[in-house]
């Protein structure tokens, strides 16, 4: 019932603040009036009794901000220090757009270079049980993997232990023929089991069936999504229906899914049974096909190579002049599909992070530079009755908003980025990995900012706490407006000499700007007064630039 009643009274205290700082007031000076009649009774001349009693009732501004914690709500404090933070880096609107830029592209290079490596390298493949699919062909010494035979195949299929499932595929083109003309399109012949072993299955419609793949079966095929969708209009009756294929009729028996993708194939439209009628499907010199299988559960890639290899040795033994030479592949489906492009990927993503480190680097000493610039005000603002907490407080909502500003630019940049790369990636690379179209800003890439954000924020929010004066705040207010002048370097500025007036005062222009950039726009126009062009001659001075000008 307590913590009601104080909830309440917050509340009418929040909406009632006027009255309440003016009740206060009055509170204040009545205790102060008090006092001071006491302290005229004891002796005390008036202005004597007048400075006595304020000694004694100490700090007004510390009390009412106390007396405002204590009846406030905490976020009322952090609203302050937020408005207070946007009116300062208003104030400095060089500063902040020079921090906010570098935090901004930052930010925005790494989170471009890592939705790629996310999609890539971090995501898993679409099929359940990813890390169970593996590619299986031969190897011979001279060309590392090498596709597989029908025959040796089968004998593969029958001979091993550590494959629940195996089953082979062969890139195809088809010639159909369309309203427009006759088109060459992408296809793929599989064997039966093929999207079994992916764990995939039609959305419409059904798979093929156990032996569905021998010469003796009949043509069946199998639609992508967008085939169906571009050239059935998503009829749903599309099973049954015929379409030839270079000639042949096929009967369409399903569709597959909308997200399904076979990355090794890229974006084929028509699946069909194998059914290898010819010659090479009855010589096992004749290689054509890929393997894919599924590991058995507890089964590693090394035992499978292992008992593969065995296999082989087995077939070269039986069939010395088709199988001289040739070995066994079992390598994971990923390495298979991103093998080659992932040390560019960490390498991108090793140099975007650098770059994000200099960044943040950059930030912080522009924060140091600030801050040293600010010790006056802190000063006063700890006279005033300020705890170092609460000027922590303040340093770290201005950090934080400068991360959160930097982190949208950063995004969006990062949005676009995105685009741009993915234009610049090559076609066969864009056909090989047909997933990579999807990059975009994904919860792990959106989750991946934030991390970056939280630390950014950290560090800004730690940096300034190493040069504030908590120590030596007597000492910032005692100097008063006195000028301290201490160095951070030097620049050696160019003057130029001329006789054109208009020259020489662009000239002198040109250089105070480039001192200004060289500087990160944290020094005042007048300390440029020190540049001192000549008439006459070409030389380089010696520029002192001051730590700081109060």
């Amino acid at each position: 019932m307590n913590r009601i009643r104080r909830m309440f009274n917050k509340l009418r205290i929040l909406f009632r603040r006027d009255r309440f700082d003016s009740g206060l007031a009055e509170e204040m000076a009545f205790h102060q009036e008090e006092a001071e009649k006491e302290l005229l009774t004891a002796g005390m001349t008036p202005e004597e009794a007048r400075h006595a009693a304020r000694r004694q009732f100490g700090n007004a501004t510390k009390i009412k901000q106390q007396s405002h914690e204590t009846v406030g709500f905490w976020f009322e404090t952090v609203a302050q220090d937020f408005f207070f933070g946007m009116r300062q880096l208003r104030k400095n609107p060089g500063f902040t757009a020079t921090t906010i830029l570098m935090l901004g592209l930052g930010i925005g290079a790494v989170v471009a270079i890592f939705a790629f490596v996310d999609a890539a390298l971090i995501q898993p493949l679409p099929y359940p049980g990813p890390n169970r699919l593996v590619a299986v062909t031969e190897s011979i010494p001279l060309l590392g993997r090498a596709n597989l035979s029908y025959m040796d195949y089968l004998d593969w299929k029958k001979l091993n232990k550590v494959f629940s499932s195996l089953d082979v595929w062969t890139p195809s083109g088809a010639m159909l023929a369309t309203p427009s003309g006759t088109v060459l399109v992408p296809a793929v012949r599989v064997t039966d089991g093929m999207l079994r072993t992916l764990g995939v299955a039609p959305i419409l419609g059904r798979d093929f069936y156990s032996g569905e793949d021998l010469p003796s079966a009949p043509n069946t095929v199998l639609l992508s999504y967008s085939t169906w969708q571009k050239r059935y209009g998503g009829n749903k009756n599309v099973t049954g229906q015929k379409v030839v294929l270079s000639g042949i009729p096929y009967t369409i028996i399903g569709v597959l899914p909308k997200g399904f993708q076979f990355a090794p194939r890229g974006s084929a439209e028509f699946w069909t049974a194998l059914h290898d009628t010819g010659q090479c499907a009855k010589q096992r010199s004749c290689h054509d096909l890929d393997g894919i299988a599924r590991l058995k559960p507890g089964v590693s890639v090394r035992t499978a190579q292992a008992d593969m290899t065995s296999i082989a040795q087995l077939l070269e033994r039986q069939y010395p002049e088709s199988n001289r030479g040739q070995g066994a592949s079992v390598i994971l489906m990923r390495d298979l599909i991103v093998g080659d492009i992932r040390p560019i990927l960490l390498t991108l993503l090793g140099g975007s992070c650098l770059l994000l480190l200099i960044a943040c680097i950059n930030v912080a000493n522009l924060l140091l530079v600030r801050t040293q610039s600010r010790q006056r005000e802190i000063a006063v603002r700890g006279a005033l009755g300020a705890s170092p907490a609460r000027l922590i407080c303040q340093f770290i909502t201005e950090g934080l908003l400068l991360v959160t500003v930097g982190s949208v630019v950063g995004i969006a940049s990062a949005y676009g980025a995105i685009h741009i790369l993915l234009r610049l990636v090559p076609m066969d690379i864009m056909f090989r990995l047909p997933f990579l179209s999807e990059i975009g800003l994904s919860p792990h890439v959106l989750a991946f900012a934030g991390a970056i954000a939280l630390f950014a924020g950290a560090l800004f929010s730690v940096t300034p706490m190493l040069r504030m004066p908590f120590g030596e705040m007597r000492v910032g207010l005692a100097e008063g407006g006195a000028v301290r002048r201490e160095f951070y370097g030097v620049i050696w500025a160019p003057t130029w000499s001329s006789s054109n007036w208009r020259w020489r005062w662009c000239c002198w222009r040109a250089q105070a700007c480039w001192g200004r950039a060289c500087i990160g726009c944290c020094m005042s126009k007048s300390d440029f007064n020190l540049i001192v062009w000549r008439r006459y001659k070409f030389c380089c001075q010696r520029l002192d630039i001051p730590r700081m000008r109060r």
